[in-house]
């Protein structure tokens, strides 16, 4: 079946649909550079209401495995590939990505030329697209009659806290599963709550500790859980990741603006700034923090990045609050940046050593 792709520019490309073949597809258009991984991006929350173009040519070679999805719902409107394998050949893998997406209720389109279309969003920036079943002849109208979706509500567990095993609170505006899964395998006991939750809830938890999780969309959309998270600062340690990191930034005063084409792929090299060691991360964000609006902040700067020198990390003097914009949590991607949840461990265990 022939699908379209239309951007705002009136840029067009035709292409094999797979997937879902009914469904349609809109909203931002962005590039993931990732080799491997397209279960993990395509299941990431913070993809929501986002076409996501892969530019490794052949998608889809090694199939499903469910234990490696980061939501229990996929999020993203819609999947652009240069070639959907027509073959899965994994020991894990439980079915296709055609069907995946299919039992997802989400369309996909191959046949198109990815390497062109990354060079044009780099060129001209990210934009609206529509993915549709005939030629778009009224862009603006049909991408208003295209619906967005929302975050799946998640169950809220609880556990005890103990000094032996630190208790986090993560908030969750549209958390990866590695997260949690990250901060466990260090031994920390982790109760996930709603980004809304007051902090009379929150403090009901007894937490060690408070966690920022990633999440879709602008960071200035968030401004109403702000004085929360300063209030939560003034009586935990907090850190926080992409989202996270863009919220604490907003919190103490400094802004955020627009990438030209956003950060969405796991070779992305950032640079200490007290150490000048560079790591390779996992990216995956729209927005960033302006290095500007920070002079009137008590914000340090940790990390930045080497392509373009945007800011990806910050903290505060004193160590309680820091934060990064790339993923520690990498899944796949390289797994060298996971010392950020050892750095906020060990902060928690002082803590906790000197309040006892």
């Amino acid at each position: 079946m022939e699908k379209f792709l239309t951007l705002a520019d009136g840029t067009q490309w035709t292409g094999t649909g797979f997937g879902d073949l009914n469904v349609l597809g809109a909203g931002p258009l962005v590039f993931n550079t990732g080799m491997t991984g397209y279960q993990e991006t395509i299941t990431d929350p913070s993809y929501l209401n986002q076409l996501i173009a892969f530019t490794y040519p052949l998608i889809g070679n090694y199939g499903i495995d469910a234990t490696v999805s980061q939501a229990a719902t996929i999020g993203a409107q819609a999947v652009i590939v240069h070639e959907l394998a027509d073959f899965a050949d994994h020991y894990t893998s439980r079915q296709s990505l055609d069907n995946f997406l299919l039992t997802h209720h989400i369309p996909g389109i191959q046949a198109v030329d990815t390497r062109a279309l990354t060079h044009h969003l780099r060129m001209t920036g990210t934009q609206p697209a529509i993915l549709s079943n005939q030629p778009v002849t009224d862009f603006a109208t049909q991408l208003k009659q295209i619906p967005l979706k929302q975050l799946a509500a998640k169950p809220l567990p609880a556990w005890p806290s103990t000094t032996q095993h630190p208790h986090l609170v993560l908030l969750d505006f549209g958390e990866k599963q590695a997260i949690t899964t990250a901060l466990q395998s260090r031994g920390c006991q982790v109760s996930v709550l709603s980004a809304t939750s007051s902090l009379k809830t929150i403090m009901a938890y007894h937490p060690d500790g408070i966690f920022l999780s990633n999440g879709p969309g602008d960071p200035q959309a968030y401004s109403t859980i702000l004085p929360l998270i300063r209030q939560l600062a003034r009586h935990y340690p907090l850190a926080g990741i992409c989202l996270g990191h863009q919220l604490i930034a907003l919190a103490y005063g400094a802004k955020t603006y627009q990438l030209p084409f956003g950060h969405h792929g796991l070779n992305h090299p950032v640079q200490a700034t007290a150490t000048g060691n560079v790591l390779i991360t996992a990216q995956n964000h729209d927005y960033a923090v302006d290095p500007t609006s920070l002079t009137k902040t008590p914000l340090q700067v940790t990390y930045t990045e080497l392509n373009d020198g945007s800011i990806e990390g910050l903290r505060l003097p004193q160590g309680t609050v820091m934060s990064v914009q790339f993923h520690p949590e990498a899944h796949p991607g390289p797994q060298e940046a996971g010392q950020f949840f050892d750095q906020f461990i060990q902060t928690i265990l002082k803590e906790v050593t000197i309040n006892a």
